[in-house]
């Protein structure tokens, strides 16, 4: 056993004891109603609460945090720099991620 813990209680009414099993869910992330309300199932970049755990909490926080977001400042224009002006290709459906632990698709079709 890895210590004591005390029970977790949750929002909606139910505890977490010590020993249970939990499955968590990265779909999950960005979905709580409690937090966004009405619009928490729906993807929205203009959402003024972007706070999310990625990078962990903490003193568990990711310390290359700061580096993966400069990598990616500088990544993610590269492309739409190449390329502008690329639109969703609506003849091919997104295939979905297979596991269900995960949320999103495994393929996007763009045109460039």
């Amino acid at each position: 056993m890895l210590g004591s813990a005390a029970p977790v209680e949750l929002p909606d009414g139910i505890t977490i004891l010590k020993g249970d099993a939990i499955l968590t869910s990265f779909g999950a992330a960005g979905h709580d109603p409690l937090r966004h309300g009405e619009s928490a199932g729906r993807f929205d970049i203009t959402r003024a609460d972007k706070e999310h755990l990625a990078f962990g909490h903490g003193v568990h926080h990711c310390v290359g945090a700061p580096l993966t977001r400069m990598e990616a400042a500088i990544a993610l224009p590269a492309p739409f720099d190449r390329f502008p002006g690329p639109r969703l290709d609506g003849t091919r459906p997104a295939p979905p991620v297979e596991p269900f632990i995960a949320d999103g698709f495994s393929a996007v079709p763009v045109r460039l």
